[in-house]
């Protein structure tokens, strides 16, 4: 910071650092033995503080000086709740879990996950769950939900391989899911749930067939649009840890490279790509609203 002059008292430097500031000039004002001392934060806001330092000498009771310095103390004040009510609605990890307790959609979506797999029993094959499934290739594309049983489109979300897969992806539903429905509601967590469930169902399908179960591309899904959200507009009240983001990330990559096994990587990529266009969304209507 650079010192640009003194003021000879408070009111002076409150006013004349209202205007600077309505001259987007960040500075700071505060008391010492020759008055009242004004700072500039950046080195190039310089000349243009002093210029206008000058000009407030000449004529301090100039009513502008007085109205700039009333607007920008009431943008100031904008700016102050807004960030307090986007600190007051950001979740961090542990917050969350708390919170998820409240969350009813969440918990029945858990449910319904424990169930179906424990009817169906865990490392099923394509026919011991094939009213959930989409139907296979060999019969003609997408031939049962022609001919009216949609619910194959989202039921294969429910159907998990093992206790692990389970328990992995119901923690992160849990979590993620929990955040979204106490922050912004249960209709939208449904939508989101519905809508990247069977865009990555189909995508899976289309790439490698029939048979595929678990709820990790909703997962991805849920994870993509918090992240994205929370960077495009911090007063939704999401938010991760950057280790929450690492990790999501490193399990993806994990997961492509083949090293654990068969897995759905296509519902992943593509729970991936719809979190990631929705919950950039406001950055988009800015941008065109702009």
């Amino acid at each position: 910071m650079r010192l640009i002059g003194h003021l000879k008292n408070e009111d002076s430097a409150r006013t004349f650092s209202g205007y600077l500031a309505s001259l987007d000039i960040r500075n700071l004002i505060e008391a010492d033995p020759e008055g009242w001392a004004v700072w500039i934060h950046s080195e190039d806001q310089v000349e243009p503080g002093q210029q206008a330092l000058a000009a407030f000498e000449r004529n301090p009771a100039d009513k502008k000086y007085q109205s700039a310095s009333q607007a920008a103390l009431a943008k100031e004040a904008v700016r102050q709740r807004e960030e307090a009510k986007a600190a007051k609605r950001f979740h961090d990890r542990d917050r969350i879990w708390v919170k998820s307790y409240l969350a009813p959609l969440t918990l029945s979506l858990i449910g319904a996950c424990v169930v179906v797999t424990l009817v169906i029993g865990f490392y099923p094959t394509f026919y011991d769950f094939h009213w959930l499934a989409i139907d296979d290739l060999k019969f003609g594309f997408l031939t049962e939900i022609k001919a009216g049983q949609v619910w194959r489109l989202i039921t294969p979300v429910f159907v998990h391989l093992s206790p692990l897969h389970l328990i992995f992806n119901m923690v992160w539903l849990r979590d993620l899911g929990g955040m979204i429905e106490t922050r912004q509601g249960m209709f939208k967590l449904a939508l989101l749930v519905v809508v990247t469930g069977v865009a990555s169902c189909l995508g899976q399908y289309i790439v490698d067939g029939p048979n595929f179960g678990g709820m990790s591309g909703v997962i991805y899904g849920l994870f993509a649009y918090i992240w994205l959200r929370s960077q495009c507009d911090p007063a939704s009240g999401l938010g991760l840890m950057s280790s929450t983001v690492w990790i999501m990330i490193i399990w993806y990559f994990i997961c492509l490279s083949g090293y654990v096994g068969p897995v759905a990587n296509t519902a992943h990529t593509v729970g991936l790509v719809v979190g990631i266009l929705w919950g950039a969304a406001p950055m988009a209507k800015r941008f065109m609203g702009g």
